[in-house]
């Protein structure tokens, strides 16, 4: 049998994270929850996450942001990282990280909701797995 995958699950949804995680583990995802930036942070550290999702709101509106930026500048990681934001259903705007790339330093950005699944084929598709 195959390794799983293992998620960095950066988001403070709890029912979200803990829904998810049921698909993921039938998918062949591990799934290591954590609900803030600290909690983020030490499990970057001590976990040996394949992938990070994380949620852009957090404790404060932009928090991703600043926790995407850490990561790859203070941790000096190259993790791929699949970034959640409901702002568009919120506001109305959508937000565009290709456009921005230094600001926004993800490999996906997806708009919430969204499903288990298609979260699945895009951290399978940013590790290089395709439908596996």
């Amino acid at each position: 049998m195959a390794e799983k995958i293992r998620v960095l699950f950066i988001d403070d949804d709890f029912d979200f994270v803990k829904a998810a995680g049921v698909v993921f583990d039938s998918m062949g995802l591990e799934v290591i929850p954590a609900s803030t930036e600290a909690e983020g942070f030490q499990k970057l550290q001590t976990e040996q996450a394949d992938v990070i999702v994380l949620d852009l709101v957090l404790e404060n509106v932009d928090e991703g942001f600043s926790i995407v930026r850490k990561i790859r500048n203070r941790f000096n990681s190259d993790v791929p990282v699949v970034m959640l934001s409901s702002l568009a259903e919120i506001t109305g705007r959508s937000l565009k990280p290709e456009e921005h790339p230094d600001y926004f330093p993800v490999n996906r950005f997806l708009e919430k909701p969204v499903s288990p699944g298609t979260l699945i084929r895009q951290i399978r598709d940013v590790l290089g797995k395709g439908d596996v």
